[in-house]
């Protein structure tokens, strides 16, 4: 995500005397923009089959994922001035999908099971990884 600060970047006169000197300097603006990170968090938001583990869906490769996330670190000032935009935002949510799964090649209706460490790509465009499962089951 990214944000834009304006920040004062120097003066220039805005008033001069009789003689052209100047009497009088009022600030001059610019803007730069910044980017930060954010961390996405989610759950399993549709599961392809009707097989659980311990009353927990199995996730497979193209399962689609309700995701939250916030701005990390949060969008601040670094020159002194005022955010004036964030782009998309600090925080939302959205869906993203489960692209793969594991490395045993186990699958289930023809579609690789999901495991811890498998990749999510996000609904920002991004790809993290599933960091936390079901550890019952070896393959």
């Amino acid at each position: 995500m990214s944000y834009v600060e304006r920040y004062q970047s120097g003066t220039e006169c805005s008033s001069w005397d009789q003689f052209g000197n100047c009497t009088g300097y009022s600030p001059t603006y610019t803007t730069t923009t910044h980017t930060t990170g954010a961390k996405v968090t989610g759950t399993l938001a549709s599961n392809s089959n009707k097989f659980t583990v311990n009353g927990v869906p199995i996730a497979c490769v193209g399962d689609q994922t309700n995701e939250n996330w916030t701005a990390d670190p949060s969008p601040s000032p670094k020159l002194g001035g005022t955010i004036i935009s964030i782009s998309p935002g600090t925080s939302g949510s959205g869906q993203g999908r489960i692209t793969t799964g594991n490395g045993a090649h186990v699958t289930l209706n023809d579609k690789l099971i999901a495991v811890e460490s498998s990749t999510v790509a996000t609904h920002l465009g991004t790809s993290t990884t599933i960091n936390e499962g079901n550890s019952l089951i070896n393959m």
